[in-house]
């Protein structure tokens, strides 16, 4: 008897699989999520939640903003080896927004609670489920799995592997990576404090010390990050070893207050895999992009994947032409890029270790705080382009706020919207685009964040994807959206 065909099997259950099972299973399709491991990882790995990505959580249910599991988290100094304050990044937090700029948190919570509501909506973990093999074809994939030394097969339409850095579909694809040429290997230590911390960090700190860079992140109580580079010569055996890492941790915390919860020597890469679908094979998150944690963007980065990748694999799977998802990479793989670069930039000011170089560096640094001791706000998100989905100029997530104290991304619930000033700006062929994809038409009112999207956009209309991501703004908006139904067959 053959084997039923599921709709979607994602290999790996971390946070971006996980998230992307949960956005697929509440749109109503099957997803089984092949996990290797029996249970959650149970140590902390990523630390950082910027506002966008809280959001994306909120959707499914994901996110907490309770005392002990996340905290705003206040901005990040540069720091010179002496101690000088070079650069300061504040996140500005707006009242109107419903979550906090940047945030940490404790991974393993959210990898429980995220698990929790992907399973809420029906997707489906087989865990210990180790995948040895994929075999593709025009009409769907086979993936061989081994689980409790027993050999067996899954049959699927689709195939997204979101099984991290060492990503056994990528490599089994055998597509290539492009290296920007940052491999610095750095410890990575996470502590829960025992005893006295008369001063806990409100800010991260990144330390531009030529002697030993280093990172000193707050983490819900009682937990705190320590992050120190390896220098030439050393081996992770040198460093990784609990008097080494005491003394380094002594300047900030006394010795005996603190256990180490976790240690371990990462290289921080920057890379970006070069395809990101091949036929009926997707990949996401860490498979496909890698980059170091100075700006706290690499768990975001995926979340952005899974969310950009969920609504338009569910439209295929309803119907709308696969083409569809020939515009997942061009939109996401550039916006990664930049945030890579970035984050590589940042990282090659911090991991100076030529002395001379480093004073140069802290004397320019200190004369421009000087001309202007403001502080800088974090960086905002490029916007995506590459995709006839996404109009110019627009590309960027609708804002955030209330209306009539509800929560807008809850009015938005993953639908696409239109915002207008008035229906009247509506033609008869424009409300018949948007009930092809079952779009709701939302009427701005006066200070509401309704409001504030045309206000942003400066026009009377804008049309919102189902990832809450503008596709245009006005004419432009309501065209692009009427080119897509035809070129892509969209459905709701």
């Amino acid at each position: 008897m053959a084997q039923e065909q599921l709709p979607v099997v994602i290999v790996g259950a971390g946070p971006v699989g996980t998230t992307l099972a949960a956005l697929l299973a509440k749109r109503g399709l099957s997803v089984v999520v092949l996990e290797r491991d029996l249970d959650i990882y149970p140590l902390p790995r990523a630390a950082h939640l910027d506002a966008e990505t809280a959001r994306n959580l909120r959707e499914i249910g994901g996110w907490l903003d309770t005392p002990g599991w996340s905290i705003a988290n206040e901005g990040m100094d540069f720091l010179s080896g002496s101690g000088e304050l070079l650069l300061r990044m504040s996140s500005k937090n707006n009242p109107d927004h419903t979550v906090a700029q940047s945030n940490l948190f404790h991974q393993p919570s959210l990898d429980r609670l995220l698990r929790d509501r992907a399973a809420h909506y029906g997707a489906e973990f087989r865990l210990g489920h180790e995948v040895t093999a994929i075999h593709d074809s025009d009409d769907g994939v086979r993936v061989d799995v081994v689980t409790g030394g027993d050999s067996t097969s899954v049959e699927a339409s689709w195939l997204i592997g979101c099984c991290g850095a060492r990503s056994f579909v990528r490599r089994a694809l055998g597509v290539s990576q492009i290296d920007l040429e940052f491999n610095e290997p750095w410890l990575v230590v996470d502590i829960i404090v025992t005893g006295d911390d008369p001063n806990p960090p409100q800010r991260a700190a990144q330390v531009c010390d030529p002697v030993r860079p280093h990172t000193i992140i707050s983490m819900p109580a009682p937990r705190r990050r320590f992050e120190f580079m390896l220098l030439p010569g050393e081996s992770p055996d040198d460093i990784n070893r609990t008097e080494v890492i005491e003394t380094l941790m002594a300047p900030y915390l006394a010795l005996g207050n603190a256990e180490i919860e976790r240690s371990a020597v990462y290289t921080f890469h920057g890379l970006i895999t070069r395809e990101w679908r091949r036929g009926r094979v997707l990949l996401a998150g860490d498979s496909a992009h890698q980059m170091p944690p100075f700006l706290g963007q690499g768990m975001c980065s995926g979340i952005r994947d899974a969310v950009n990748l969920a609504w338009k694999l569910a439209a295929v799977i309803h119907g709308a032409d696969d083409s569809l998802l020939d515009t997942y990479q061009p939109e996401r793989s550039p916006h990664v890029q930049r945030i890579v670069e970035s984050a590589v930039g940042f990282g090659r000011i911090i991991c100076t270790l030529d002395p001379a170089v480093a004073a140069e560096r802290d004397r320019n640094m200190l004369a421009a705080r000087a001309a202007n001791p403001s502080d800088i706000g974090e960086a905002p998100q490029p916007s995506l382009s590459g995709s006839s989905l996404i109009v110019e100029g627009a590309g960027y997530v609708v804002s955030d706020g209330r209306l009539d104290g509800v929560v807008f991304d809850e009015i938005l619930a993953g639908r696409w919207t239109a915002v207008v000033a008035d229906e009247s700006v509506l033609t008869a062929a424009d409300r018949a685009s948007l009930a092809r994809v079952d779009a709701q038409v939302l009427v701005a009112r006066s200070e509401q964040v309704t409001q504030r999207v045309l206000d942003n956009a400066q026009t009377d209309v804008v049309v919102v994807r189902p990832d809450r991501v503008v596709l245009g703004a006005g004419r432009q908006g309501l065209d692009a959206l009427a080119r897509a139904i035809d070129e892509f067959a969209l459905v709701p």
